[in-house]
């Protein structure tokens, strides 16, 4: 809004607001978790003289001395400094949360002009992250000028809405997000005319599992990692109106909204009675049957195809060779510097359900957990969700360690730098 406009427009001249309240408070909370002033480095006089007439807007301040809300902001934010530093959020005067658009986009653009934050890298980040919140009701900033070699962003509409907002990556088990992953398909279906597929996909509940084949996460590499299924699970009497053509109209939206989740490893679609038939069972069953174990439990379930040892599963070739490592270390080791190593064990965590490491290895009264990444661990928002997983840990007061898979194909190598990192977190440089 420009310096001279008379008032700053009320929620009642705002028919046509599309950010709503909801985003307005997401963008405050993520200008406060910031640690720095949103006028950057100029004082909050000169970064509001930028958008406002301060003279022309009123005062909140009875006294006749403070008559303008230049006067204002002076008194309580620099002679006294007796409003918080997020006061400018909430202030109806200023229009951030109830007035038009154009209000909010304009002071957020400021908030990342040259003037105002002399970091390039640090603007673009601001950027990013505001246009992550701004992306559902349409709107981004955009670098459209330059001035001294620095971006000047300016408020773009986008011309539609993204989608519900999924935080990425989509587990096996996140099942809030894969139900909105089958809402989102509903809607492509609608859009494509498919009323069938669209009516059908209504009464099913979607799953992730592991189908036992493999894929090649990077074209080109050699490198294998396991594949999955959609499985859509549906009432026994609704199975056969799920025809190969209403299938394919499914997959093919389905797929691509799990692309977009970076869940690419998700080959194929299956429908499923959701009250499958009752196992039939030899009567010396009680004999046959093994006792519940939580070693792996992900790959039991799936039955043969993964590495074993010791009667033990593995969810890939490179956590088997750390495995067979650790064993070679624990077996070097003094018998008073032993130490345990439990693969793929089940743990329930406070927040953050239940957890299966790749390994928890214990010795001298001390824990470590150790995750073999493959390669679709080095994408930004995996990566994101990794240093998660440790974060959890980290508040049990236990440290992880990460292996690339690349490391399992030097056997030397990857023995070296396990012999060092149990010698650090489990003995204190006793080994």
């Amino acid at each position: 809004m420009g310096r001279n406009q008379d008032k700053v427009p009320s929620e009642s001249t705002n028919s046509h607001r599309k950010i709503t309240q909801v985003t307005c408070r997401d963008i405050f909370d993520l200008l406060r978790s910031a640690g720095r002033p949103w006028h950057g480095r100029l004082d909050e006089i000169d970064f509001l003289d930028g958008l406002y007439d301060l003279r022309a807007i009123p005062s909140t301040d009875s006294r006749p001395e403070f008559p303008t809300a230049r006067h204002d902001i002076g008194q309580h934010r620099i002679n006294n400094l007796d409003w918080e530093d997020d006061w400018i959020f909430e202030d109806p005067r200023f229009g951030l949360l109830n007035g038009p658009d154009e209000v909010l986009l304009a002071f957020l653009a400021r908030t990342v002009h040259p003037e105002v934050q002399t970091n390039t890298d640090l603007a673009a980040r601001d950027v990013d992250e505001l246009n992550k919140l701004l992306a559902p009701d349409g709107w981004m900033l955009r670098a459209t000028e330059f001035i001294s070699g620095r971006p000047v962003y300016t408020p773009v509409l986008t011309g539609k809405a993204a989608g519900p907002s999924i935080p990425l990556p989509i587990r096996d088990d996140d099942v809030s997000k894969l139900d909105l992953v089958l809402g989102q398909t509903h809607h492509l279906l609608d859009v494509d005319g498919q009323g069938q597929a669209r009516d059908l996909l209504r009464e099913t509940t979607l799953h992730l599992r592991q189908d036992g084949g493999y894929y090649y996460p990077t074209p080109g590499d050699s490198w294998t990692e396991p594949s999955s299924e959609a499985v859509l699970y549906v009432e026994a009497t609704l199975v056969p109106e799920f025809t190969q053509e209403v299938k394919m109209a499914i997959w093919r939206r389905l797929k691509m909204v799990l692309a977009r989740f970076e869940r690419d490893d998700v080959q194929s679609l299956v429908v499923e009675d959701a009250l499958p038939a009752i196992p039939p069972v030899a009567e010396n069953w009680r004999q046959l049957s093994q006792r519940p174990t939580n070693q792996a439990r992900r790959e039991r379930q799936l039955g043969d195809g993964y590495p074993t040892q010791d009667d033990m599963v593995f969810a890939s070739r490179a956590e088997l060779v750390v495995y067979q490592v650790l064993i070679e270390l624990q077996r070097e080791n003094q018998p008073q510097h032993a130490f345990a190593i439990l693969p793929s064990p089940s743990a329930k965590m406070r927040d953050a359900g239940v957890r299966t490491p790749d390994f928890i290895v214990l010795g001298n009264a001390r824990a470590v957990v150790i995750e073999v990444d493959g390669p679709h661990h080095y994408g930004r928002t995996r990566k994101a969700d990794d240093e998660d997983r440790d974060r959890h840990w980290i508040r049990c007061g236990i440290p992880t360690l990460r292996v690339a898979h690349q490391h399992a194909e030097d056997r030397a190598a990857l023995k070296a730098r396990l012999r060092e990192d149990l010698n650090r977190t489990l003995a204190g440089g006793r080994h």
